[in-house]
């Protein structure tokens, strides 16, 4: 309909325009008035042309579609650490172009020296003499005399090395420096914000998880604790730390750790006949010991059925836990008490859902649904 209104505006312009033109011609009309009506009916047809574009976008908003109403638009928030001005782009040269811009770089330096030279500030450098070149480079001096020129250069290699090894021992971080560099590598700032990441693991009674969750935890800053819970069998690992720290940990839970203990069975095994041989021979094991240590001693079995899930990672706006800690419940109800005194009840609802298979049901739950 807009479309047909405005064709039919633009037609009866152009009607009365020839209807104008016929007239004026008819009367000996002034051209300068013809001419002020032209521009005046181009204004209009602007004007008209605007109004057409306006109120087509207005009949094809999104708001007039059927299924507006079923859709959820958020509104975009940024996150609690973004930073408050973008950082200036960086340009990323190519291969050919860094090396372009070192070899300038490096022949601008060495221009710099040659001019020094060539004033008499700085001696001009000795030449760099091999067992290979010197004869060439010397010229008379080694046909004359080759067994000195060959210890003189003998002894220009051997103080370019010794000069070179000096240069690395002084770029050497001593061991406070690297301990102090590992300690800023690690260091993250989490004031303004804090990565979380919940994983489920349905078995960590085997010290070798329980060692290596703890001490890589500790190692990465990150605090946060396994709740083990007895009915049902299962254990909620939360971690919260900073964005590197996190992700270094999820690859450990995710990748790396051996929950089943492959290639590490045969390594059991190992021991347990090198123990039998030692009992056959009459060397007895530890029997001074007390009992909890002969069960310490004994090796565990790892569990066939063992896995590690990651149920959710996102943000937090600060630390919930001081440390990471191990904590044991009986039940489901009271390992939920345990996370409300925290404020992160639902850490353990989200595991449990997710545990019983209704975990994308629960994550639309959070989002606002009914």
């Amino acid at each position: 309909k807009l479309e047909k209104n405005a064709v039919v505006r633009k037609t009866v312009h152009r009607m009365k325009l020839l209807s104008n033109k016929n007239s004026n011609s008819n009367s000996n009309s002034n051209p300068l008035n013809d001419k002020e009506e032209m521009q005046n009916q181009e204004l209009e047809d602007e004007r008209a042309q605007e109004e057409l574009i306006t109120n087509c976008l207005k009949e094809a908003s999104i708001q007039h579609c059927k299924t507006y109403s079923l859709i959820q638009h958020p509104i975009p928030v940024k996150p609690p650490n973004a930073p408050k001005d973008a950082p200036a782009p960086t340009l990323h040269l190519t291969k050919k172009e860094m090396k372009r811009q070192r070899k300038l770089r490096r022949a601008e330096k060495q221009r710099e020296l040659q001019d020094l030279q060539a004033a008499g500030l700085i001696p001009a450098p000795e030449p760099k003499l091999t067992l290979s070149n010197f004869m060439r480079v010397l010229g008379d001096q080694a046909v004359m005399d080759p067994s000195k020129m060959e210890l003189k250069v003998t002894e220009q290699i051997q103080a370019r090395k010794l000069k070179h090894e000096k240069m690395n021992l002084d770029r050497k971080l001593t061991k406070e420096q690297r301990s102090e560099k590992r300690e800023r590598k690690l260091n993250e700032d989490t004031s303004e914000a804090v990565s979380v990441a919940l994983f489920l693991v349905k078995d960590m009674s085997h010290r070798y998880h329980r060692t290596k969750v703890d001490l890589n935890a500790q190692q990465n800053k990150i605090t946060g604790g396994v709740l083990e819970c007895e009915n049902p069998k299962m254990c909620l690992v939360i971690s919260e730390g900073g964005p590197k720290a996190i992700k270094r940990y999820t690859r450990l839970m995710t990748c790396r750790m051996k929950w089943k203990g492959e290639g590490m069975l045969d390594i059991a095994e190992s021991d347990d006949d090198s123990d039998g041989d030692h009992n056959v021979n009459g060397n007895d094991g530890i029997h001074n010991g007390g009992d909890d240590q002969e069960e310490k001693l004994q090796p565990q079995k790892f569990n066939p059925d063992n896995s590690c899930e990651l149920v959710w990672t996102g943000m937090a706006p600060k630390r919930m836990f001081r440390t990471f800690v191990f904590q044991a419940c009986e039940t489901s109800d009271d390992a939920r008490r345990v996370l409300e005194a925290k404020g992160v009840a639902h850490f353990w609802d989200q595991v449990v859902a997710h545990a019983s298979g209704s975990g994308d049901n629960f994550n639309f739950k959070l989002g606002g649904g009914d």
